[in-house]
């Protein structure tokens, strides 16, 4: 429509029935938000699939490719720590036996996230996965005071033995958390113990310490998974990521925290 100017009164006659449409699409936009709206409540479409990463194979010092992964843990006799479960009350004859309070007695490795991957501490860690390691799992040796074997606080974990402490879970795809503090390939491993002799839980410390205990940077192993291969590896961890560990000739080891 086209009005030309003139010099005279101009009248635009309009049907009672016109309308202009300027509510044009809103109907379809309004259904179109619904049903998205609709998607993301119920049964949203997101991959909460987890995989099993395995320890990455490393060439020992005789040549030969290993994926086993090592762990140590030192108990305080006295001022001294010891590979033994002596200090902790589970005498040898009830190693020896297998008796209730040696069974139900475990090591608890524990893998926790951080906002950001900064130095993991009480407050801003997030447990988000777990696992245990029962007396029985360990090393074992024959005890000629007893005539009879006995096991060791050492786990090697492998496709064959031991296969508990070998694993690690994970999602695939972890944009289904939809949370950034738990996002990221990067994990921190810490451990305790949890005695059935007497109900006590022990902390550890990843080094030999005679200064106070700083949390951030004596507690924690450093763990990073690889989604390519399924693949992880631990490392040393003050505060920065030092050289990989859990080796068998460079097992990770963990040391009865002072109180």
């Amino acid at each position: 429509m086209k009005i030309l100017r003139k010099d005279i009164d101009q009248n635009i006659t309009l049907n009672s029935e016109d309308t202009f449409k300027t509510d044009l699409g809103w109907q379809d936009n309004a259904e179109e938000m619904e049903k998205e709206v609709l998607e993301n409540i119920i049964n949203p479409v997101q991959n909460f699939e987890t995989v099993r990463y395995i320890h990455k194979p490393y060439v020992n010092s005789s040549g030969l490719t290993q994926t086993d992964i090592w762990f140590k843990f030192n108990f305080l006799s006295g001022a001294t720590y010891v590979q033994d479960y002596e200090p902790t009350g589970l005498s040898a004859k009830e190693n020896a036996l297998m008796l209730r309070q040696t069974t139900e007695s475990f090591f608890r490795l524990e893998f926790y996230k951080t906002p950001n991957n900064v130095s993991p501490d009480r407050t801003n860690r997030r447990l988000v996965f777990s696992k245990n390691l029962s007396l029985p799992l360990g090393e074992k040796f024959y005890y000629t005071v007893l005539n009879d074997y006995i096991f060791k606080p050492v786990f090697m974990g492998s496709n064959y033995r031991n296969k508990e402490n070998m694993y690690f879970f994970w999602f695939q795809d972890d944009s289904a958390l939809n949370e950034e503090t738990l996002t990221g390939d990067t994990f921190y491993m810490t451990a305790k113990f949890f005695n059935a002799e007497d109900g006590s839980i022990t902390d550890f410390v990843t080094s030999n310490l005679t200064t106070e205990v700083n949390e951030s940077s004596n507690m924690y192993y450093k763990m990073v998974i690889n989604k390519s291969d399924y693949s992880y590896q631990i490392y040393r961890y003050s505060g920065t990521t030092g050289s990989r560990i859990g080796e068998s000739n460079d097992p990770i080891i963990f040391f009865e925290r002072k109180t």
